[in-house]
């Protein structure tokens, strides 16, 4: 018990200073006048004991698409929630360019995250902005997915009291979305923070050559839309 209880203090922790709490909210635009309400697990994956497993941060999300090439969203991480941090992220998804072929789909995703921490009644903000690309296949309506996220970290110290030297922390991303006519699948991977090192931090990281961390997330959504293939 002592150690589940850890596990979720570190979660909490985790998502304080790291942009990696959840998967890419949305890829691809709604269908006007849609709403879409999911949930998520995952974040990076980390060394607990012998074994390595994701931190088990969980979130909610709702989306409505405003228009067929434009949606809303704002997600919750629930997760620090329950230990006091008000985590939130509110953006859009404006898609640029719709797929011809295999000439992928081009989406951008402004983002401002928020949090709040109301035991040391602190407040962060985090501006964010995401570029995808997505790929229907085989005439379905499922696709997969890459891009980047780009997060400002306008913090002056690190978590664990060093300078904060870089304020840019990099995000890629890619994924696979099953759609169904009421639900949607999503599995994801991302690697983040690859220019920083995951040396001499609170916890051991699973990264490549001692920089940032991958970390693996699933979700679902349920939705009210039509299918479509651009």
């Amino acid at each position: 018990m002592k150690q589940i209880y850890q596990c979720w203090l570190l979660a909490v922790f985790l998502a304080t200073i790291v942009a990696g709490c959840a998967p890419t909210r949305f890829v691809k635009p709604l269908v006007t006048g849609s709403t879409a309400i999911g949930a998520s697990v995952g974040g990076p994956l980390i060394k607990y004991g012998k074994a390595t497993i994701p931190v088990p941060m969980s979130s909610i999300v709702v989306g409505h698409g405003f228009r067929d090439y434009l949606t809303g969203f704002m997600g919750v991480n629930t997760t620090s929630l329950a230990f006091g941090v008000v985590q939130t992220d509110i953006g859009i998804i404006r898609k640029l360019y719709m797929q011809d072929g295999w000439r992928p789909a081009i989406v951008l995703s402004p983002v401002a995250n928020l949090m709040f921490d109301k035991w040391e009644n602190k407040f962060s903000f985090f501006p964010q902005l995401d570029g995808s690309f997505y790929w229907h296949y085989l005439h379905k309506a499922h696709y997969f997915y890459l891009g980047i996220s780009n997060w400002i970290d306008f913090n002056t110290k690190r978590s664990q009291g060093d300078a904060q030297k870089t304020h840019w922390i990099p995000i890629v991303h890619v994924g696979h979305r099953w759609v169904t006519p009421r639900w949607d699948y999503v599995i994801e991977c991302k690697y983040i923070a690859p220019t920083h090192s995951n040396r001499n931090i609170v916890v051991e990281y699973t990264g490549i050559a001692n920089r940032g961390a991958i970390g693996l997330y699933f979700g679902f959504a349920w939705k009210y839309a039509k299918l479509r293939y651009k």
